[in-house]
């Protein structure tokens, strides 16, 4: 499935190596890391692999522009997503 989407153009990353590999402090890796953590748990963790990337994706762009409140973290990153049943 992997070199189906990658010859699709996309490729699916682990989204903890996504936040470990960012270029922050560890301390703010640490934190990237619980903000995406707790908003696996608000949108459930069987989510689709692009799903999970996803969210780990919006916490590393919002970090970037400076943000360090973990709940705002959540907030951005889980927007628009629909939660599976019995998340959260």
């Amino acid at each position: 499935m992997v070199a189906a989407r990658a010859r699709q153009g996309w490729l699916v990353m682990s989204p903890h190596r996504l936040i470990e590999g960012a270029a922050f402090e560890p301390e703010t890796v640490a934190l990237l890391t619980r903000a995406y953590e707790a908003a696996v748990t608000v949108v459930g963790k069987d989510q689709p692999q692009l799903v999970l990337e996803t969210i780990a994706r919006q916490i590393i762009e919002i970090a970037g522009r400076g943000e360090r409140d973990p709940r705002k973290m959540v907030e951005y990153a889980v927007r628009g997503i629909e939660p599976l049943p019995g998340a959260g």
